[in-house]
């Protein structure tokens, strides 16, 4: 807790100076009130997957598109696999008022489900030889894994851009770690994504940013022809987030993008990059009309809070966050649900009802995603 209350005085006293209002105990007021939740049950059950992470969505040919980050598979896949470091669905049904079914998913020979964004050549052979135990080269487990996170349509190019971060995983529980992050292209719905190379001869060479960089694509959006894309830091107890953006067209051409500096400054240099807010590794930023603000949905990081925030701007000023609603408890007796984010392609009533998931653990490997209707209304700045 000592950290927690530190990294708060400090975010205070940093944003204060750069007359900024990012943190969770500052800002203006909301412009929305919670009048009403409900708890709509699981979405996207499929008895061949245990459980999984994630649950990014977006549209892509008239489908709701779900990218999902470590899936547990009920029995082996076509390699022999029950774990594959990402998956995915869809469905048609965009009216969410009595939950979201109609769910697809591609199967493989064996009849398992697969994964979207698809491996190297080289990731493979390395996950192939640690695989399994005994294995061919130690230390059996260690693999590299794939995990999507922001969907954001580029309709001009008649595309969509899928962020992702490129990790290392050893064995044991919470031993990984991202080494970069991307973005991959979808042109084809019949067909899978691609890794574009960007740094030809580098030991990673799809990768847009790297190990040390914020981690883009913890949330994302395009407002006309300009990305919007949210990196969050993970590793700090408040999880502060940078804003930067580019033109959607020359997304993979990091010397093109630009970073939110303060003050209504934006930079080509990435280490101006000031924190805009602070909220979680998964999250959803969108505009929404009725409110005539952007909406950012989150859960606090260790709790079973869901929180929503507003803002005029991309870059802000955020408004404090209020509780959404809080989430059931996991099963298995923790304190802490994962993955809350708003999926605005289901809004309703303009936005005055939205609809949020979130990862609800059942077990030790098993979980599900559950959704929530969130209905809203708008009030000034006396909250009236």
């Amino acid at each position: 807790m000592r950290g927690v209350r530190l990294a708060l005085t400090v975010c205070v006293g940093l944003l204060g100076s750069l007359g900024m209002s990012g943190c969770k105990s500052s800002g203006p007021p909301p412009s929305l009130a919670v009048v009403q939740t409900t708890d709509l049950g699981t979405i996207g059950s499929n008895p061949k997957i245990l459980g999984r992470d994630g649950g990014y969505s977006g549209m892509f040919a008239g489908n709701s598109v779900w990218v999902f980050g470590d899936t547990f598979l009920a029995t082996p896949n076509a390699a022999g696999q029950t774990l594959i470091s990402d998956s995915w669905a869809w469905t048609t049904q965009l009216n969410a008022a009595q939950g979201i079914t109609g769910f697809q998913e591609r199967e493989d020979t064996a009849g398992a489900p697969t994964m979207l964004l698809s491996l190297s050549p080289i990731e493979q052979a390395f996950n192939t030889a640690h695989q399994g135990n005994p294995c061919q080269q130690q230390p059996c487990g260690a693999r590299w894994a794939l995990w999507p996170g922001a969907v954001v349509a580029d309709i001009a190019r008649s595309r969509v851009l899928i962020f992702y971060q490129l990790v290392s995983a050893q064995p044991g529980d919470f031993n990984f770690a991202a080494v970069g992050y991307s973005v991959a292209i979808w042109q084809n719905f019949a067909g899978q994504p691609r890794r574009p190379t960007l740094n030809p001869g580098a030991e990673h060479p799809d990768l847009l940013f790297g190990q040390n960089d914020p981690s883009f694509g913890t949330a994302a959006f395009a407002d006309g022809d300009t990305l919007y894309a949210y990196g969050c830091n993970s590793s700090h107890p408040d999880v502060p987030c940078v804003l930067g953006r580019v033109a959607i067209a020359n997304v993979l051409d990091v010397g093109s993008w630009s970073f939110y500096a303060g003050r209504g400054n934006w930079s080509s240099n990435l280490p101006d990059a000031a924190t805009v807010l602070h909220a979680a590794p998964t999250m959803n930023v969108s505009w929404n009309d009725y409110l005539q603000s952007y909406v950012a949905v989150y859960n606090v990081p260790f709790s079973q809070q869901v929180m929503i925030r507003t803002s005029p701007k991309p870059e802000g000023p955020w408004s404090r966050e209020i509780t959404a609603f809080d989430a059931l408890p996991p099963a298995n007796g923790g304190s802490s649900v994962h993955d809350a984010q708003a999926h605005p392609e289901y809004n309703a009533s303009g936005g005055q009802v939205m609809y949020v998931t979130y990862s609800h653990s059942t077990g030790a490997f098993t979980s599900e995603l559950r959704l929530v209707s969130v209905r809203v209304k708008a009030v000034n700045s006396q909250g009236q």
